[in-house]
């Protein structure tokens, strides 16, 4: 009975958590420099574990679910969507780090941070280009 409760509520969190996420994802396709691919990737994850109805939502949508099929399935990522991250990533960063009002600590934190998203988007295969 008690492993019955705790897998609803389990069930329940993580479909709370996808649709926050899912939420934040397509303000990111709106809203300049707030990427929305990397949310709706994490919002899949967790609609995969708690709701079939959302997972398939997500992943038939037309205006991410390409793309997100294709990065779940095979982990490629097309050129743009690097260069636009990687972009993103080091813009940020560098006004981060120059105008914010914080220590070199922050800095550190923020470079690390900036360092290893370039890595693992970089270590990601690329799509080659469609005609």
């Amino acid at each position: 009975m008690n492993n019955n409760i705790f897998s609803k509520f389990t069930k329940l969190i993580f479909v709370l958590f996808g649709l926050v996420f899912l939420a934040i994802g397509i303000a990111g396709y709106i809203l300049p420099g707030l990427p929305g691919t990397i949310f709706v990737i994490i919002s899949a994850g967790l609609f995969m574990r708690s709701s079939p109805k959302l997972y398939a939502f997500v992943t038939q949508n037309s205006l991410f679910g390409r793309q997100l099929r294709e990065y779940l399935e095979t982990g490629v990522m097309p050129l743009r969507a690097k260069i636009l991250s990687l972009s993103s990533i080091w813009v940020f960063t560098t006004i981060s780090i120059l105008w914010a009002p914080y220590g070199w600590i922050f800095d550190v934190v923020i470079l690390i941070l900036a360092l290893a998203g370039s890595i693992y988007i970089l270590s990601k295969p690329t799509r080659p280009k469609l005609d």
